[in-house]
């Protein structure tokens, strides 16, 4: 089956931005973060224009798209350290690093830009709660998981050679 964009069956507004994540198989979170920040920086009525636009123009998917195909990308979550509501300790465990520096940059963003409060009120609406799904579990930053590999037999010590008899006579000793 040939890859083509179709809009999202798990769709939240139309489909759009979820269809082009699948199509570049990325996370529809981080895609719809993308459009409002687009939006923000238009001021938002030309950005939702294009939007249906394209909502009419991408068609949507057969009825066998989802056996055929499954979005594998990584996923963010809200993270549950909270602060306020979880987005920097979502994307802090999403990349790997302490939460406290992905605050920080949200207060730069906030500062030099402007638009920092924009951008983390769109992700706590945007991203998922902190109830992430089994396979998602990590360890915190800085703490390392130790998981025992399946083995498909138990270790058996091996067996010990019997040591060699010496070759002298004990009564030759005396």
């Amino acid at each position: 089956m040939n890859k083509r964009l179709y809009c999202s069956p798990d769709r939240k507004l139309c489909g759009v931005c979820g269809g082009i994540a699948d199509y570049f198989n990325v996370d529809p979170s981080l895609v719809r973060l993308i459009a409002v920040e687009i939006a923000f920086f238009t001021a938002i009525i030309p950005s939702l224009l294009v939007y249906f636009i394209v909502a009419l123009v991408i068609p949507q998917p057969p009825e066998d798209y989802a056996q055929h195909y499954q979005n594998t990308a990584r996923r963010f979550y809200r993270g549950p350290e909270k602060k306020l509501a979880g987005v920097c300790s979502g994307i802090a465990n999403y990349l790997n690093m302490d939460p406290t520096l992905v605050r920080l940059l949200f207060v730069l963003l906030f500062l030099i830009v402007g638009n920092g409060l924009y951008t983390y009120i769109a992700c706590a609406i945007i991203f998922p709660s902190a109830e992430a799904p089994q396979d998602y579990a990590q360890p915190p930053y800085g703490q390392q998981q130790y998981t025992q590999p399946p083995y498909e037999q138990p270790y058996e010590q091996p067996a010990q050679e019997p040591q060699a008899e010496s070759t002298q006579d004990p009564s030759a000793q005396a």
